[in-house]
């Protein structure tokens, strides 16, 4: 029995908006009642995100007692701009990696069946049913990292920049969430897809420097083919003076390119899909 057949459409056209977001709403109470059993976990996530953050300082240090500059970046303006890569990765740590990571799992063993009968998009359902609460912290921190940053640069941004950079950090979570669940979706097609997990990884660490600093071909691939760049360089440049905001609006078209293409191979994957009833 296919993915279209029997109701396992997944489109899930049959709540409004609101509906969607009372849905979500109940999700994250439910995984926020199970993160409050494991409160040590709080302090375990927060020492981590404390470690790696003082890690990547610490690399950039090494990097700068070598340059005055990095891609035309200051050391201060790579701070702000490791600020925002941290806070993004609490958005990945925190929602994206506890669902999409088990999308393979749900397609090997069927489970995703599940998912296609409940009257909820099944995309919607398998990229945002988990909150791991804790790593609020991770997106706390970065953006303090960032906000001192600034004040070392003597940077006060104006309320035109802030919107920019807000735009800009929205368009980068859209974006790693449409690279993450599209390589994820190949599970469809492909049964061993585990390893493009650590693909996408060592994809999204090449974030945690401007795309400038890196020589033109992996520039060019880094910008236009796999766009990491969209996501830490291009939100920092809006507070650093190397953005502005129709730099900012360009991210947001390049995040709904990106949810577009996204989403027709998510249809395409369910037409393909089928269910463990055979």
């Amino acid at each position: 029995m296919s993915g279209r057949g029997a109701g396992l459409s997944g489109h899930g056209g049959r709540l409004s908006g609101r509906r969607y977001a009372h849905v979500l709403g109940a999700f994250w109470q439910v995984s926020l009642a199970e993160e409050l059993q494991y409160r040590g976990n709080f302090l375990a996530s927060l020492l981590n995100t404390v470690f790696w953050m003082a890690m990547a300082l610490l690399t950039a240090g090494v990097f700068f007692r070598q340059t005055d500059a990095l891609g035309g970046w200051s050391f201060w303006q790579v701070v702000v701009l490791l600020g925002v890569f941290n806070a993004v990765a609490g958005v990945v740590e925190g929602v994206l990696r506890p669902n999409i990571g088990k999308l393979v799992e749900h397609v090997r063993r069927g489970s995703l069946d599940l998912i296609l009968v409940k009257p909820v998009d099944a995309q919607f359902m398998v990229s945002f049913r988990q909150l791991v609460f804790w790593n609020v912290s991770d997106v706390l921190l970065g953006l303090g990292l960032s906000a001192y940053g600034l004040h070392r640069l003597h940077i006060t941004p104006a309320a035109l920049d802030i919107a920019a950079f807000a735009i800009a950090v929205c368009a980068a979570v859209a974006i790693v969430y449409a690279v993450w669940l599209g390589l994820m979706t190949l599970a469809f097609w492909f049964v061993a897809v585990e390893n493009l997990a650590v693909l996408f990884d060592a994809l999204y660490e090449t974030a945690r420097f401007p795309v400038s600093a890196y020589p033109p071909v992996l520039r060019f691939l880094l910008v236009y083919l796999v766009p990491i760049a969209w996501i830490t360089t291009v939100p920092a440049g809006m507070l650093t003076g190397h953005g502005s905001l129709l730099r900012a609006l360009e991210a947001a078209g390049v995040a709904l390119l990106a949810l577009t293409l996204t989403r027709l191979l998510w249809r395409a994957a369910l037409r393909r899909y089928t269910s463990a009833g055979g």
